[in-house]
C-alpha cells in the first residue's frame, strides 16, 4: 500500500466513537418507523437489520463530513478502487478463507455458539432474506470502509506492516464478539480473517477488493449454514 493517507489518528479514534451515536439513532429510527407501519412495538426480529443498515448509512454520511477534503474524492481517498485484477480472484478468496477458517476452527475445538438473534432471524423468512442481503452487501461495506479503509493506512504508516494488520484486525475481533460469546476460538479465527482481509486490501491497494473478498467469505457462511446448520 503505497498512500499516505490524510487523516491521522485522531480522525481513527473520532470516526470509530462515531459508530456509537449512529447505532443508537440507527435503533431509534427503526422502532419508530416500526411503530409508524405496524401499530405497535416491533420486534427486534423486524427492526433488527433496517436498524442497523440505518446505522451504518448514517455512519458513513459521518464519516463523509468528516474526512471529506474539497479538492480530493472521498471514495479514492479510501481507495474504493475498481481492483486492477478485476473481481474474480478476490472472489475466489472469499470461500477459501471460510473453508480454512471452518479448519482451523475444528482444530481449535471451537464450540457451537448459539446466538439468540441471530437464530431467529434465520429462523424467519423475511428476516432470513434481509439478513443474507445484508449480510453479504452493506456489513462488509462498512467493515472494509473503517477497518480497511480509514484505521489500516494510518496503522501501517505509524507501525509497519505487521503491527498495522494486528492492531486493526483485533478490534474488528472485538467488535464482533458478543456474536460468539467470546469464545476465544472464534475471536482468534476473527482475528486471522481479518488479517487476510488487509492482506488483500495491501496486495491489490483497493478497499473494494477486500469489500469483495468480506463479502463472498461471509456469503460462504451463511451456505455452510444452511447446508449444515448443526
Amino acid at each position: 500500500m503505497s498512500e499516505s493517507p490524510n487523516w491521522g489518528w485522531k480522525e481513527v479514534v473520532i470516526a470509530i466513537s462515531l459508530m456509537i451515536p449512529a447505532m443508537l439513532l440507527g435503533s431509534i429510527g427503526a422502532v419508530g418507523v416500526g411503530w409508524l407501519l405496524l401499530g405497535h412495538s416491533p420486534s427486534q426480529v423486524q427492526i433488527a437489520i433496517p436498524g442497523q443498515s440505518a446505522a451504518y448509512g448514517l455512519w458513513l454520511g459521518s464519516v463523509w463530513l468528516l474526512l471529506r477534503r474539497p479538492e480530493r474524492v472521498f471514495w479514492r481517498d479510501l481507495h474504493f478502487d475498481w481492483p486492477a485484477e478485476g473481481p474474480w480472484v478476490y472472489l475466489a478468496i472469499g470461500p477459501g478463507l471460510a473453508l480454512g477458517a471452518g479448519l482451523l476452527a475444528s482444530l481449535l475445538h471451537a464450540k457451537n455458539i448459539q446466538n439468540g438473534l441471530m437464530e431467529q432471524l434465520l429462523s424467519d423468512p423475511v428476516g432470513c432474506r434481509l439478513l443474507v442481503l445484508f449480510g453479504i452487501t452493506g456489513a462488509p461495506l462498512i467493515e472494509e470502509l473503517l477497518f480497511r479503509g480509514i484505521i489500516l493506512p494510518v496503522a501501517l504508516r505509524s507501525m509497519g506492516t505487521a503491527a498495522g494488520l494486528l492492531v486493526t484486525s483485533i478490534p474488528f475481533a472485538i467488535m464482533h464478539g458478543p456474536m460468539y460469546d467470546w469464545s476465544w476460538q472464534h475471536l482468534l479465527l476473527l482475528v486471522v480473517v481479518s488479517v487476510v482481509f488487509g492482506l488483500v486490501r495491501i496486495r491489490s491497494n483497493s478497499t473494494l477488493a477486500s469489500t469483495i473478498t468480506h463479502g463472498a467469505y461471509n456469503l460462504t457462511m451463511f451456505a455452510g449454514h444452511f447446508l449444515t446448520p448443526q
